[in-house]
């Protein structure tokens, strides 16, 4: 007797990304540790916008550098529109090289600062030895269509931008996107929908933001929902992107 065909089980990928360097990285990275997650902590050595107490030290690299990618974000997190060419390129070097002397790795991963960059800027991120780049676009969960335009699929933040995006996804109907207008519903919804259809669910956020809006018990709810899950594959950004079109490397 003939049997049935098996269905075929979507492909889930889980990603996730964490901007800036700041000391509580630390806290965030034991959560994700807990529940198999991986992810990329992309770090700013001389971040600017923190105060020298808050940004992570080269011993906290090296602590991330243990379980988790560790991304270029510029050394001082200036946004690159702002620079000269010259000087954009040498906050995208020295950022990188400073991560990899303090961690003996190599930095193949960048996040843009502020998610703002032109073209002449991801020509000197393939010069410098980058094979991709982060945006801050949202509301994706398909595969990497331009490895240096990675988008992703929820920030751990509040986003009213993001209404419009989400009341499409649910076709126009109010009621379920005004739910997910609460990110950590949103996250929860997106990530199902990876889970039963394939794609790449991406979340994002900063550390030090989750604690200044004071949202660590929503990311623990989301984290929870998608950790361990058998069947779905936890890679770091670095690790989506497998060749030229970008497609999720293969186990």
């Amino acid at each position: 007797m003939t049997r049935p065909a098996v269905p075929l089980i979507p492909s889930a990928v889980v990603t996730t990304s964490w901007d800036d360097g700041h000391v509580l990285d630390i806290r965030l990275a034991e959560m994700l540790a807990a529940r198999g997650i991986r992810g990329t902590f992309y770090i700013a050595p001389e971040n600017t916008e923190l105060a020298a107490a808050e940004r992570l030290g080269a011993d906290g690299w090296r602590e991330l550098a243990e379980n988790f990618e560790i991304g270029g974000h510029t050394l001082s997190h200036r946004r690159l529109t702002t620079l000269s060419l010259a000087d954009a390129d040498a906050e995208i070097r020295t950022g990188k090289a400073r991560l990899e002397e303090a961690t003996g790795r190599p930095v193949s991963s960048f996040c843009y600062p502020g998610g703002r960059y032109r073209e002449h800027h991801v020509t000197l991120l393939r010069q410098a030895g980058f094979h991709g780049a982060r945006t801050v676009r949202r509301l994706s969960t398909g595969p990497v269509a331009d490895p240096f335009a990675m988008r992703t699929t929820v920030q751990a933040r509040p986003h009213v931008r993001d209404w419009p995006g989400v009341a499409a996804l649910h076709g126009g109907r109010p009621v379920p996107s005004i739910r997910c207008m609460n990110w950590a519903t949103l996250a929860v919804t997106l990530f199902d929908r990876v889970l039963a259809a394939g794609g790449v669910f991406h979340l994002w956020g900063h550390s030090w933001e989750i604690n200044s809006l004071r949202q660590w018990d929503r990311l623990t709810r989301v984290l929870d929902h998608i950790g361990n899950r058998p069947g779905v594959r936890y890679l770091a950004n670095g690790e989506l992107l497998a060749g030229p079109g970008g497609s999720v490397r293969q186990p």
